[in-house]
C-alpha cells in the first residue's frame, strides 16, 4: 500500500506541520481543541486504541481505525511504527478520509461529516462577526472609546496617579512666598556627593 492516497495525504499533513503522532502529542492536540480527527492503526494495542477514542470523544471529533498497519502508517509519515496520529487541519483531514472512503465504503459517513464541517469552516473564513451596536448598553459603548480632553492631551491611564501641582493665581503663576516644594525636593543639599562637585 505504498501508493495509498490516504497515507499520501497524511504524509502531506506531516510535512505541513498539521499532524501529531504518538500518544503524548495526540493527547496534547486534543487537549488544546485543535484536533480534527484521530487516526489509529489497525494493529494498534487495545489500550492505545482506547486512549485515542477517549481523546477524540472529549473534543467531539471522529476516531477512525485505519485499514493500515503501524508500519505502513509510520512509513507514510516518516516515523517508525506509528500507532496513533491526529490531523489538526480540517481540509487535510477531510481530504484524507475522503480518499479513504473512495476505496473503503464503510468510511463514507465519517468522510461526509468531515466534508460538511470543512465546507462550513471555509464559508466562515475571512468574514468578521457582525457587531450589534444596538444591543450594547450605552455604558459599554462609551467605555470602548477613550475619553479625550478638549485640549488634545492624552487621556490618563487607569491606575496612574496624577502629579500634584502647587497653587497658582489667576495668571497661572505661582505667588511669591510659596516656594515650590518640588524644587526643594530636587535640591541635592543633603546628598553628600553633590557637595563634592
Amino acid at each position: 500500500m505504498a501508493n495509498d492516497p490516504c497515507l499520501g495525504m497524511l504524509g502531506l499533513a506531516r510535512r505541513a506541520g498539521k499532524l501529531a503522532y504518538g500518544d503524548e502529542l495526540v493527547r496534547q492536540l486534543c487537549a488544546d481543541h485543535k484536533a480534527r480527527c484521530v487516526l489509529v492503526a489497525a494493529d494498534a494495542g487495545e489500550s492505545t486504541a482506547k486512549k485515542a477514542s477517549f481523546y477524540a470523544a472529549r473534543v467531539k471529533v471522529p476516531c477512525i481505525t485505519l485499514p493500515h498497519s503501524k508500519d505502513e502508517l509510520g512509513a507514510a509519515i516518516g516515523k517508525n511504527g506509528c500507532a496513533v496520529c491526529a490531523v489538526s487541519d480540517i481540509g487535510l483531514a477531510a481530504a484524507a478520509i475522503g480518499k479513504l472512503a473512495a476505496q473503503h465504503p464503510e468510511y463514507a459517513e465519517v468522510a461526509a461529516q468531515l466534508n460538511e464541517k470543512n465546507t462550513r469552516i471555509q464559508s466562515r473564513r475571512g468574514k468578521k462577526k457582525p457587531r450589534d451596536r444596538e444591543a450594547q448598553p450605552a455604558a459599554e459603548q462609551s467605555a470602548e472609546k477613550p475619553s479625550r480632553k478638549p485640549n488634545g492631551s492624552r487621556p490618563q491611564r487607569a491606575g496612574a496617579s496624577s502629579r500634584p501641582t502647587s497653587p497658582r493665581n489667576a495668571n497661572g503663576k505661582r505667588p511669591h512666598g510659596i516656594g515650590s516644594r518640588f524644587a526643594s525636593e530636587r535640591k541635592p543639599s543633603k546628598n553628600p556627593r553633590a557637595k563634592r562637585v
